[in-house]
């Protein structure tokens, strides 16, 4: 099993779809919601990607410009929250923002 440090230990055990009991339909969780307005939450912001980031696109990009943000990323039906950082290029932002109408 791989660990991911950082994060909880129900987000690893489904990360890695490990689990005593799994029920007939049971699938992996998927960010449902995103909460930008929480504490420790910050807008986009300028930064160097000195390591490979993977983008909103599903690029991924380092040694270069890109933004980021943190949010609070809602796993499954609402329980189980946990602050998220997203990397973007400015024309991933843009993109973003049109189809969401923001």
């Amino acid at each position: 099993m791989k660990i991911i440090w950082g994060r909880s230990l129900g987000w690893n055990l489904q990360f890695n779809n490990k689990g005593r009991y799994k029920p007939p339909g049971w699938k992996k969780l998927e960010i449902t919601q995103k909460h930008f307005d929480g504490p420790d939450c910050y807008p986009w912001r300028k930064a160097f990607a000195y390591w490979p980031v993977k983008t909103i696109s599903g690029k991924y990009v380092w040694m270069k410009k890109v933004y980021k943000r943190k949010f609070w990323a809602i796993w499954g039906t609402g329980f189980h929250m946990e602050p998220t950082v997203e990397y973007a290029e400015m024309f991933d932002i843009l993109k973003d923002n049109r189809e969401h109408g923001n």
